[in-house]
């Protein structure tokens, strides 16, 4: 008998159901839940989605920066946050090189204590075709089961 793959159920492009495409002036797509606010950061380009209520935020931020290896970005914040102590009880899970809509890209995960709470950060770092670098960044409580599957969306759904 020949296996059979069962549809997804939400769709492998477009706005998963619940969810609403974002335009932003930042130049970018991305889709996220309905009802999340929308705060945006003056004197840095910086747009901050949060769910009501919850510990849980994404950041999608466009910062400049001569070095263009991911990889090696990452490891430079990482090191002038630990100096400044940014991340109290950090703890790095990795930072691993990939290809992002065929670009090198980084991934960049770890855990740090906020309020008593270890929290989990998943953060992608790249360039587009036409160098513009981007983060995006997805905080929430360690223990939420739903922090790989938020980062995934966002991360699926983003475009330049």
């Amino acid at each position: 008998p020949q296996a059979t793959r069962t549809p997804s159920a939400r769709p492998t492009t477009g706005v998963p159901a619940g969810w609403r495409l974002h335009r932003d002036p930042m130049g970018f797509t991305v889709a996220v839940p309905r009802g999340w606010t929308v705060k945006r950061f003056s004197g840095r380009d910086r747009v901050e989605f949060r769910s009501p209520g919850k510990n849980g935020f994404l950041w999608i931020e466009s910062t400049e920066d001569p070095e263009t290896d991911p990889v090696k970005h990452w490891e430079k914040v990482e090191r002038g946050g630990l100096e400044k102590n940014v991340w109290p009880g950090y703890e790095r899970i990795g930072i691993t090189a990939l290809r992002y809509r065929g670009l090198p890209a980084a991934d960049w995960e770890f855990t740090y204590l906020k309020d008593k709470v270890r929290m989990r950060v998943l953060d992608r770092g790249f360039r587009t075709l036409t160098g513009r670098p981007y983060a995006i960044y997805w905080e929430g409580p360690d223990d939420a089961r739903s922090n790989r599957m938020f980062f995934d969306r966002f991360t699926e759904t983003f475009r330049p």
